[in-house]
């Protein structure tokens, strides 16, 4: 029973993380947080024996740890979803680049289903959504994870094609709070796209991410190189967001948060500056609504 819970659980994140970075307008809790939006406590009498609480808002507090890669991708999609509205009322419809971010846990939470024990070792299987093998290795507090597949077939869109190469390594460290994933699709031995995700959450329970894509070709399958590079910081109080372009391509350099604290957007346009990118955007979120600087 046990099992047939966790993989319902499972398959209703995936589904609503794959809603959620579909770009609804609707203003649905991105990534699975319907929980979150809690019916507020009544304003009635309580019964007498405990005093009535107002359940967790589906972020877990600073002092409680994560698990598996699905607790963290709870905690960046509840997040989002206390910024949703927001986002998707700029100007009529959202910034893609803020929505985009959550799609690095559509893989990641498929790796939790291959220990669902949470024992330590490596574990190593086909991965329920995607279909393909993959694996994960837990050593503690540390997760290491990833799949190496060649397509059989062609599938949807030009990143899909037959022969082609998809790639994922990622680690996560449940005492940091720490996430970090690299993809690649490989065609012919280069590289024709390129994406790279990180999340931290910090001590009063925000997140901040890095976004990277790279690509060597558009969604129409023509020879075009771009680059994307989005920095966030998402919280209850504070939300930031810096979206810089390049024509760099998947051979971008990895630019990483493992050793930084909280981040201000002035650092992240040092850091995407000096990466050789222009900033696009720069913006946040005041008095529940979104604006561009």
């Amino acid at each position: 029973m046990r099992r047939k819970l966790m993989l319902f659980s499972f398959f209703l994140c995936f589904v609503l993380l794959l809603t959620a970075c579909g770009g609804s307008s609707a203003p649905e809790p991105a990534g699975g947080e319907s929980a979150a939006e809690e019916a507020e406590v009544s304003g009635g009498e309580a019964p007498e024996a405990e005093p009535t609480k107002e359940k967790p808002s589906g972020v877990p507090g600073p002092k409680s740890g994560f698990e598996k890669i699905n607790d963290i991708a709870d905690a960046w999609n509840a997040l989002y979803s206390q910024n949703e509205k927001a986002i998707n009322d700029y100007e009529g419809m959202p910034i893609l680049e803020l929505v985009s971010p959550g799609r690095a846990f559509v893989t990641g939470v498929q790796y939790d289903l291959l220990n669902m024990d949470d024992k330590d070792g490596r574990f190593e299987g086909k991965l329920m959504f995607a279909g393909f093998d993959g694996f994960v290795e837990k050593a503690g507090s540390k997760f290491t994870f990833g799949h190496d597949y060649v397509l059989e077939k062609d599938g949807l869109g030009p990143f899909a094609n037959a022969g082609d190469r998809k790639v994922e390594n990622g680690i996560f460290d449940t005492d940091k709070e720490f996430y970090q994933a690299e993809s690649y699709t490989e065609r012919g031995g280069t590289k024709i796209l390129r994406q790279y995700h990180e999340f931290k959450r910090l001590g009063d329970g925000s997140m901040i991410c890095f976004d990277f894509s790279g690509n060597a070709i558009d969604a129409k399958g023509d020879e075009k190189t771009f680059n994307i590079f989005t920095f966030i910081r998402s919280g209850k109080d504070r939300y930031d967001f810096v979206i810089a372009k390049a024509e760099i391509g998947p051979e971008f350099n990895i630019v990483s948060l493992a050793n930084e604290g909280d981040m201000t957007k002035e650092r992240a346009i040092e850091i995407f500056t000096a990466e050789g990118y222009s900033i696009d955007k720069t913006g946040g979120i005041k008095d529940g609504k979104l604006f561009v600087d």
